[in-house]
């Protein structure tokens, strides 16, 4: 895998070398404090993935991604940045495979290089396609819900997340808490996978409720979701056919 890096700030790609270059099969082809120079490096050369910080003067990480669509590259981008609200800015775009909230650390490099393989190899194998999603046409608005012996039929609309809890799970909805004796399992199967989706083994949401997602977290209102990895690649499909 060819690595390239962009970020202005020097000692930056002092650190990343040094964790890269203990990786195999990873090679980084170039490190840039410019990215118009990066731009044109990509324009000539097979880069897979594009370490990209978002907070660099007169030319930012925003314009350097609308640049890279504008010309069809088709390097994937890691973005790098200590603003959150950058990944307003980018969560849509497609070649966005990661998240990094700054300092760099080893960790975080290499979890981001390992989700990029991954996704990759799905792809190149065939395993993520349309029929990977499973999306249901499912119209229905509301949904019952057995609580404590009740039957309570609750709007979709209504519902932020829900997570496991002791006994059961707990449907977070705007208003209020509600119990529920039903298992994450089976709700995951009743509830509409074009609007809910589980990110975590403990947690589902509602996607049209998702105000942010950053550095693997699902933010909706109070809440942050953490992302938990066997979910991570189908989510970002999810997010990539929206």
């Amino acid at each position: 895998m060819n690595i390239v890096l962009v970020d202005d700030e020097m000692f930056v790609h002092g650190i990343f070398e040094a964790v890269v270059s203990k990786l195999e099969d990873v090679n980084v082809v170039g490190k840039f404090l410019c990215p118009r120079k990066a731009l044109s490096y990509l324009e000539t050369n097979n880069v897979d993935l594009v370490f990209l910080d978002m907070q660099m003067p007169d030319f930012t990480g925003l314009d350097f991604l609308n640049e890279i669509d504008k010309k069809q590259m088709k390097s994937d981008v890691v973005v790098v940045t200590a603003n959150p609200d950058y990944a307003v800015s980018v969560i849509n775009n497609k070649r966005v495979v990661y998240f990094i909230k700054k300092p760099l650390h080893e960790y975080s490099i290499k979890e981001a290089i390992k989700e990029t393989k991954e996704k990759r190899a799905l792809i190149s194998s065939a395993l993520l396609n349309e029929d990977r999603l499973d999306t249901k046409e499912d119209n229905s608005t509301h949904t019952f819900f057995n609580c404590n012996r009740r039957m309570i039929n609750i709007s979709h609309d209504d519902i932020l997340i829900i997570k496991s809890s002791e006994g059961g799970v707990q449907i977070v909805t705007a208003k209020e808490p509600i119990a529920s004796s039903s298992s994450l399992k089976e709700i995951d199967n009743k509830l509409p996978s074009s609007t809910f989706i589980r990110v975590h083994k403990s947690y589902i949401v509602n996607a049209k409720k998702i105000e942010l997602i950053y550095d693997n977290l699902v933010i909706i209102g109070k809440h942050h979701i953490p992302i938990g990895r066997t979910y991570s690649e189908k989510f970002k499909a999810y997010l990539r056919k929206r």
